[in-house]
């Protein structure tokens, strides 16, 4: 029987952690000069990428698949392509990916 909220948040599980950007993610997106705002932690993950306050980018995980789209989504499709994670990425590829992104995001930049 429930009797507080405790037990209900027992029952329910653990929260969900709080997604934090990778620090080498951050670093890149600095010395870069792009920002990364993350639009939605819950499913799905998804992030706007913004030089010099326009927007340059959208990365997105959602149903095991990971896109980014230039300059916002459903614009130009970067990259579309499968993830470990199902609304979010595997704590794995994080970092990884979002480097790839971010790298998408600049070349493609250097071409506008």
């Amino acid at each position: 029987m429930i009797t507080n909220l405790a037990d209900l948040a027992g029952m329910l599980g653990p929260s969900p952690k709080q997604i934090v950007i990778p620090d080498a993610v951050n670093a890149r997106l600095n010395e870069c000069g792009l920002t990364m705002v993350q639009t939605c932690s819950a499913a799905p993950e998804q992030y706007d990428v913004f030089k010099d306050g326009k927007p340059a980018g959208y990365l997105r995980v959602r149903w095991s698949g990971f896109t980014v789209d230039f300059p916002t989504a459903s614009d130009e499709c970067l990259y579309d392509d499968s993830v470990d994670g199902f609304a979010a990425f595997s704590d794995a590829e994080r970092e990884p990916k979002m480097l790839m992104a971010v790298d998408l995001i600049l070349a493609r930049l250097a071409r506008a």
